[in-house]
């Protein structure tokens, strides 16, 4: 059952990743409570109760109009964020939304500006670098762990997703694995924050980008055929405001592979698993002399990996997420109760918004990109300071 204290947040949207959410939320007992869940398909509704046992609302305006829901999660598609998100907002009430806020930057300033005129807050997911490992990597850089950092690089390769048995994946009511939703909002939409978060924590707001976007393979195998696929391979340039330089590739066609690395004067930090809040932050210097450098080139660099700022208070895998997906929508309701801003407010959520559609629609801009928006600096979790 939900937990009966804490800011009342409701669900809209009750699809694949919705089970994820309400998987977490015991781990925010005392400060979220759940008010109820709603999805304009009953099924869908009914299936989450009977697996969860939450209270269903009737209709979005039941939703809006309950006083004890303070914050709306916003699961909904990607191409209904806005809109229910606006809904949201009209009826006074602050909003989590799944990534991304918008489909467009000037989508998401204009959000960002109704949520300012109505006083209420907007915050935006993904919130892994809220996460143990995140958090452990940015605090050895702040340490000086690695010198003056000069470079990062993130891998969000999928493998070839369509040639997977997708059809079968399942979240824990039921709910199928949106493929079809996914092929058409794009994996740089879907996966570019869990890297540009946490460059733009770290590094302050990108100034500029230059990107490359291509679709490589435009029949998925979807039935019907995709009405608008979205690019499937995207890779650009990003300079931040201190100086430094990213490269982010996203690819639902190479390999799996989700490293980051951040590269510094006197060493490198790796994390394998940006999904996973346990991934280890793994320290490496770079060979000096002759056969540390031909070891390196053959075995690859040594490292020893970092203690975490603290442990992960839960365990994922085994079906179970290896993401404390509530974490954000937790970090916005302890930032309204204690008057401060939110570490994924909207100007920083704004911000995500415009590179990634710099990154996956490159053609909308001048080449390179200059980012217009901008965000204060961004505090680290007090346990990792």
């Amino acid at each position: 059952m939900a937990t009966t204290t804490g800011t009342g947040i409701a669900i809209i949207g009750c699809g694949y990743v919705a089970d994820s959410y309400r998987h977490c939320l015991p781990l925010h007992e005392g400060v979220l409570r759940l008010t109820g869940v709603y999805d304009r398909d009953p099924q869908r509704v009914a299936a989450f109760r009977a697996t969860w046992g939450d209270h269903g609302y009737a209709s979005l305006d039941e939703v809006l109009a309950d006083k004890s829901c303070t914050i709306l999660l916003n699961l909904t598609d990607p191409e209904n964020h806005a809109a229910v998100t606006q809904a949201a907002i009209a009826a006074g009430k602050h909003v989590y939304s799944e990534k991304p806020l918008a489909m467009t930057a000037a989508e998401a300033g204009a959000l960002r500006d109704q949520a300012r005129a109505a006083g209420v807050r907007l915050a935006s997911a993904p919130c892994n670098m809220l996460g143990e490992s995140m958090q452990t990597a940015w605090a050895a850089v702040r340490a000086g762990t690695i010198g003056k950092v000069l470079l990062a690089y993130a891998e969000l390769d999928d493998g070839m997703i369509h040639r997977t048995n997708y059809d079968s994946w399942r979240s824990r009511s039921g709910k199928p694995w949106p493929g079809r939703g996914e092929f058409e909002t794009g994996c740089t939409y879907e996966h570019a924050g869990y890297a540009l978060t946490l460059f733009a924590a770290m590094f302050g707001p990108a100034m500029r980008v230059t990107s490359f976007a291509a679709l490589l393979v435009p029949d998925k195998g979807t039935s019907p055929p995709l009405a608008h696929p979205a690019p499937d391979f995207s890779v650009g340039c990003i300079e931040f405001e201190s100086g430094v330089v990213a490269r982010l590739t996203n690819s639902i066609v190479a390999p799996y592979d989700h490293r980051m690395r951040i590269i510094g004067e006197t060493g490198t930090l790796q994390i394998k698993e940006p999904w996973d809040y346990a991934s280890p932050v793994v320290l490496r210097r770079p060979g000096e002399g002759r056969i540390t450098r031909v070891i390196e080139r053959h075995l690859g660099a040594f490292g020893k990996k970092l203690p975490m700022a603290r442990p992960v208070p839960f365990k994922g895998g085994r079906g179970k997420p290896t993401m404390d997906f509530m974490r954000g929508p937790a970090e916005l309701a302890t930032a309204i109760r204690d008057n401060r801003p939110s570490r994924l407010d909207e100007d920083f959520a704004v911000h995500v918004t415009e590179v990634t559609e710099m990154l996956q629609y490159p053609e909308r801009f001048e080449r390179p990109a200059r980012v217009q928006s901008r965000f204060a600096p961004i505090e680290p979790m007090e346990w990792a300071r």
